[in-house]
């Protein structure tokens, strides 16, 4: 699949572009497209965000029609399917189209799809209505077997379909066999990048294990990724080193950038990530 980036600072939303630049195609037969080669897809910048879904694709050959938009979504938001079709709305009008469109939500969590509420507008006489219909994919309702089926490349989000409640000794293991099949599923010159989108949704979905662990895990040192120079340059060189050196609010710190790059209010972020209140001010002061 050709994905292109639009010129901007997309924060740590770099691993969602990094994901659809090596899965993209597996992304789109996860979500039911039945050709995803014909298609070309771009990820979003976080800045334009308000105004676009996370990825749009589009067709390139004969024989498939419609735009498709894709929204990942990793922690309640009822109104999130209102969300993304203003965010549809605006990205149609920006390109001039008014065509058929495929819309789909990517869902961690069932408790996140569950939070989600039903897209239905009324006028007050009922005579005028706006509904959408969504594809939703709860990532924790497959089995790694399921996803692997679908695609080999799928194996990046295999973190997503084990409990959380596992010992810890367990996630180490399946780590390592994750980190094992990854190697063979993609070639050498991507390993960077997928060890980087793996070991990212490791962090998020087990809050217990620290980069180092993640790090022997994978035989892959994160902090020299994208992501992991994030982490340094925002924790250790502006001195929020309590959050790095505790490993388990790495995932909360990741997710709370995300947050605040997306204009939610620190309240909000403080429910969703469960992080003290003056870890999150000297957060957002930094990046402000």
């Amino acid at each position: 699949m050709n994905v292109t980036q639009r010129v901007g600072n997309r924060g740590t939303d770099t691993a969602f572009f990094n994901l659809m630049a090596i899965s993209g195609e597996a992304i789109l037969k996860l979500i039911g497209v039945t050709h995803p080669k014909k298609y070309q897809a771009k990820s979003v910048v976080l800045k334009d965000k308000q105004l676009f879904p996370d990825i749009q694709a589009w067709p390139i050959m004969k024989g498939e029609k419609g735009l498709i938009f894709i929204e990942f979504q990793g922690y309640k938001d009822p109104m999130i399917h209102f969300r993304l079709a203003s965010k549809i709305t605006m990205a149609c009008a920006h390109e001039s189209y008014s065509g058929p469109v495929y819309m789909g939500v990517i869902f961690t969590e069932q408790k996140f799809q569950q939070a989600a509420i039903d897209l239905s507008l009324s006028s007050p006489n009922k005579k005028d209505k706006i509904t959408g219909e969504f594809t939703q994919i709860v990532l924790e309702n497959y089995t790694e077997k399921e996803l692997l089926q679908i695609d080999p490349r799928l194996i990046v989000l295999a973190p997503f379909t084990v409990s959380k409640r596992i010992k810890k000794s367990q996630k180490i293991s399946l780590g390592h066999a994750w980190g094992q099949k990854l190697r063979k599923v993609f070639p050498a010159s991507e390993h960077n990048d997928a060890l980087d989108v793996i070991a990212l949704f490791i962090l998020n979905r087990f809050r217990n294990l620290t980069i180092e662990e993640v790090n022997v895990m994978l035989n892959f040192d994160i902090t020299q990724t994208v992501v992991g120079k994030q982490l340094k340059q925002k924790y250790l060189e502006e001195g929020v080193k309590k959050g790095v050196k505790q490993g388990k609010k790495d995932g909360q710190f990741l997710i709370a950038i995300n947050l605040l790059n997306k204009g939610f209010d620190l309240n909000m972020i403080k429910d969703i990530t469960e992080l003290e209140n003056n870890d999150l001010r000297k957060l957002a002061s930094f990046m402000a």
